[in-house]
């Protein structure tokens, strides 16, 4: 996983080509999805907001984990967005946990109970990550109770 920052314009920034070219230009654009510049760099995401506000075409900043495998669950376009080499998920409104500890049985039931609260399953890390909707975290933690395993929250933050 790494993290990427995530500024979206308006919606008629395609219609702007001067602006995107600009953009192209100044920074190292890691990729251009549904109308939202993604930077590796914070540096190249602040020229970006700078850039769009001063044309009066900025809507948003984001912080977004990036992903190069996984599973997309049911409301996972509410939550990430999907690109050609990956996926980025929203970080300030997801929780991600992994499985920590439990009977091989009591995972695979737990895993169960949790796939329609997750947003995504990342399949390239190990142990498995979880993602599931901010506000779902005590949820995931009484369905890990109930099974008797244990998960651990990672920071998103970081």
């Amino acid at each position: 996983m790494k993290i990427l920052y995530g500024v979206e314009a308006s919606y008629i920034i395609q219609d702007v080509p001067e602006f995107m070219d600009l953009i192209k230009k100044e920074t190292d654009l890691f990729d251009f999805q549904q109308s939202t510049f993604l930077f590796e760099q914070m540096a190249h995401a602040e020229f970006t907001r700078s850039v769009l506000v001063e044309a009066g075409l900025f809507e948003e900043f984001f912080k977004l984990c990036y992903i190069n495998s996984g599973v997309k669950g049911d409301t996972f376009d509410d939550y990430a967005i999907e690109t050609d080499s990956g996926f980025c998920l929203f970080t300030e409104l997801l929780s991600a946990f992994t499985i920590t500890g439990g009977s091989e049985e009591d995972i695979r039931m737990a895993v169960y109970q949790f796939q329609e609260h997750l947003v995504f399953t990342a399949k390239e890390e190990v142990p498995l990550v979880y993602f599931s909707e901010l506000h779902l975290k005590d949820l995931i933690i009484g369905i890990a109770e109930a099974y008797d395993i244990q998960v651990s929250f990672l920071d998103l933050d970081k």
